[in-house]
């Protein structure tokens, strides 16, 4: 098969890949999308990635970004928004056989409160489409803040002064592997992490060029083999927690805590999946998975009692901190495995469950089963597993579904399942 394709495409699969036909083949094309006649560069079995658009989709939209399809991250840029939300509303539906409209992102720019960054030979910025290796430059990323663009730019500058070499993934030599921007969209909070391999960073001399933008930077080592942009903190100057505030409760998320990557959606997601429950105040609810409380203290406005199950020991420790920041008593936080946490508890009303994107373990379908909460909310950022775990749980009735764009010009949609015991 010729290297270099011209190729119709007539579809997107469900992961957001366009597709078409090529000499009987089907081929899926990145950065290409339904209605496009392209030509595709090949680089594996059935795939490619458009390089010349020959006669351009409806759909499409001139992408911003200097970096999109050299970066690997926003592959939908090049198409308007409201074709994405209607995309991601065609996928939920050939995998839930529900039509259901995606909730818009209040904003489609600037709304990552994390970015992590890649230090890389050539630069700092996020790994080039389809390689391990190689760093496309963060010039001036559209999705998070320009003051956060701003403090990648100073870091350069910085690390190249004073000759601090990146790490190589290869050789597994070199000192500097990532910079982690946290910022709180609702607060103006900002923390930096620099990880490095074993030696020795200059931690207040970085703190100097970047501390009228950031006044929370942290120095952590991962001296393992992993590639992983967390690590041992070593020093830190200022706070190793970021703050922020959604729907009206403050959080303290520590650096290497997960906390709900669009502060701005995220209070449409905690306000509709808290209100899809259906609660009178008597109930007791199970939040798994439940991190440093997102949902939790939610849930603590409109139930008798919570319990929290967490795995994380910083987020446990956390959400301990944040329920007491907020004045909330009726939570109790545990940390252990989500199967586990809920297979000691009592009687539960109301389950809450937002996984990780590979789903649910079969012991928690076992546990949920067993305890047979009378409602699930099951939130996902992977509707396919989702789709697959709500199959198992026999006995319960799928009564709607609410999918919610928190990544804009990402093939990715969060989607609330509503589960009734029949």
């Amino acid at each position: 098969m010729a290297r270099n394709i011209t190729i119709d495409i007539d579809n997107l699969n469900l992961k957001g890949e366009g597709t078409g036909e090529y000499k009987g083949n089907q081929i899926t094309v990145d950065f290409g999308y339904p209605g496009d006649r392209v030509v595709a560069r090949l680089f594996g079995r059935g795939k490619a990635k458009a390089e010349t658009i020959l006669k351009p989709s409806s759909y499409r939209s001139s992408p911003p970004c200097s970096a999109f399809s050299i970066c690997g991250s926003c592959r939908w840029q090049g198409i308007s928004y409201k074709a994405q939300l209607d995309f991601k509303a065609e996928r939920i539906e050939r995998i839930f056989g529900i039509k259901a409209p995606v909730l818009p992102s209040p904003r489609i720019w600037y709304y990552r409160n994390r970015m992590d960054y890649t230090v890389g030979r050539e630069a700092i910025g996020m790994r080039i489409y389809r390689t391990y290796y190689k760093v496309a430059k963060a010039r001036r990323c559209l999705l998070q803040s320009e003051e956060g663009n701003e403090i990648i730019r100073r870091s350069e500058i910085f690390f190249k002064n004073k000759k601090l070499k990146p790490y190589n993934l290869r050789s597994h030599e070199g000192f500097l592997r990532y910079i982690v921007v946290r910022e709180g969209k609702f607060t103006g909070d900002r923390l930096v992490t620099v990880v490095t391999s074993e030696g020795e960073f200059p931690l207040e001399e970085y703190y100097n060029e970047i501390e009228d933008i950031s006044s929370n930077v942290i120095w952590a080592v991962n001296a393992g083999m992993s590639d992983v942009s967390q690590g041992e903190i070593r020093k830190k100057i200022g706070n190793s927690y970021l703050n922020e505030k959604i729907s009206n409760i403050n959080f303290k998320i520590p650096a290497f805590s997960f906390f709900q990557t669009n502060s701005y959606q995220a209070e449409n997601l905690v306000d509709i999946a808290v209100d899809k429950a259906e609660l009178d105040g008597s109930e007791v609810a199970a939040d798994l998975y439940s991190g440093v409380g997102t949902f939790s203290f939610a849930l603590a406005r409109k139930v008798d009692k919570v319990f929290g199950i967490e795995e994380d020991v910083e987020g446990v420790k956390a959400a301990e901190q944040n329920a007491e920041l907020n004045d909330i008593k009726n939570v109790r936080f545990v940390s252990t495995k989500a199967e586990e946490g809920m297979s000691d508890l009592d009687e539960i009303d109301v389950a809450l469950l937002d996984p990780p994107r590979a789903g649910v373990h079969k012991k928690l379908i076992k546990a949920l089963l067993e305890s047979q909460p009378e409602k699930i909310i099951y939130i996902s950022c992977n509707p396919v597993t989702q789709a697959e775990d709500i199959k198992k749980l026999k006995g319960y009735k799928l009564e709607e579904i609410i999918p919610i764009d928190m990544f804009p010009h990402t093939p990715h949609v969060e989607n609330i399942a509503v589960l009734k015991r029949i």
